[in-house]
């Protein structure tokens, strides 16, 4: 009982401190966006970016990069706090300093690169419609998300770590016998390095269409029972029943929709009153984001409330395809143990910011549900 009390007052601990850098940041990335957009760094930014630039997409491009790096700058101390010494200082990593660097700059590479060719498109969109530019910009975002969505697996994870197969013959049988009972067309079940970086464990359905996969994390293998992995499988084939991928995708795509129109009817407006000229300047950039940001914020409850709703479906699934309710708790308590979870987190905090129901719910829901 000590020892457990001790572990719950260790999570609730690290938890809090990841908690209040959540809620930090949740200001702070909307606060030095208002910094740039009340100085004159953004019109200093717009004046050097066409000067050097000499035509408007390199000047886009030039702009992103004085933005990328303005934002990269207040946001690395905090990244370095909550990714890397958080991280070892509750005994969750894995990774070296040289590690953890390699990869925060190829994520950064990453998302540069894919941003600024979005970027790119958009103000092409905005220069050459300007009335019609959110209902195109938001049909090519579906379009993206859709394609991101099926080379996500094969393209970017590999960036990170590695796939190999389930080499645990025994698990291997149980998990596609597991599928085949429910009719479900699942060949590839991968194991996935996740112990290159961390203690945690994780299970995933990722892809649409021939690059759909159930991938277990290599530490989720090697610390749970073949039934608790099973388990943690048959919620994911939940996801896979209920075609929650798309789910997800369509819930994101009518948002966006909402998202694209209401940053059209405020951009204007708002650079006016701001001394911009309008959407197509270069310089309300930091403001478009801005909108986009704050919208986020305000449908995040939304959006993670949709979540859990999926989630909960998936774990009933999960109890109907392995019966053993004892099993499916050990299996949420040891996942609450390796990752660090708060099992009764604040409910307002939950409420807003959870994409699944906190742990104690989920255990609590399984052991009264009558099926």
């Amino acid at each position: 009982m000590n020892e457990m009390s001790e572990e719950t007052s260790k999570a609730k601990e690290y938890q809090r401190k990841k908690q209040i850098l959540t809620l930090f940041n949740l200001f702070f990335t909307p606060a030095v966006l208002l910094l740039i957009i009340l100085s004159p760094l953004s019109l200093q930014w717009k004046l050097w970016s066409i000067s050097v630039g000499g035509n408007a997409y390199l000047a886009v491009a030039i702009y992103f990069v004085c933005l990328s790096v303005f934002m990269l700058i207040f946001d690395l101390p905090l990244s370095f706090y909550s990714g890397y010494y958080l991280e070892h200082r509750y005994g969750l990593s894995n990774q070296s300093w040289k590690s953890w660097v390699k990869d925060l700059c190829k994520r950064s590479l990453l998302s540069f690169v894919i941003s600024c060719v979005l970027l790119e498109a958009l103000y092409a969109l905005i220069w050459y419609s300007p009335n019609l530019w959110w209902l195109y910009a938001w049909c090519g975002y579906a379009l993206v998300s859709y394609v991101m969505g099926k080379l996500f697996p094969v393209l970017i994870v590999p960036l990170f770590y590695k796939y190999s197969r389930v080499t645990d013959e025994h698990l291997n049988h149980e998990i596609l016998d597991l599928a085949k009972r429910f009719d479900l067309p699942v060949e590839n079940v991968y194991a996935l390095n996740l112990s290159r970086t961390t203690k945690k464990a994780n299970a995933a359905f990722m892809g649409f269409g021939k690059t759909k996969r159930v991938v277990l994390s290599d530490t989720l293998i090697n610390n749970f029972t073949v039934e608790e992995v099973k388990t943690v499988v048959a919620h994911e084939l939940g996801h896979y029943k209920h075609h929650d991928v798309w789910r997800h995708f369509g819930f994101g795509v009518l948002i966006s929709c909402l998202s694209f129109w209401i940053a059209y009817q405020l951009i204007g407006p708002m650079a006016s009153y701001l001394g911009y000229y309008g959407a197509h300047d270069i310089a309300c950039m930091p403001l478009l984001f801005l909108i986009f940001y704050v919208f986020g914020i305000v449908l995040t409850p939304l959006h993670n409330g949709f979540s859990r709703w999926l989630e909960r479906g998936a774990d009933r699934f999960a109890i109907a395809a392995c019966p053993e309710k004892n099993v499916f708790a050990s299996c949420m308590e040891k996942l609450g143990s390796m990752n660090l979870a708060d099992p009764d987190p604040n409910p307002i905090y939950e409420w807003f910011f959870y994409d699944h129901p906190a742990l104690r719910k989920r255990i609590r829901m399984i052991q009264t549900d009558p099926a």
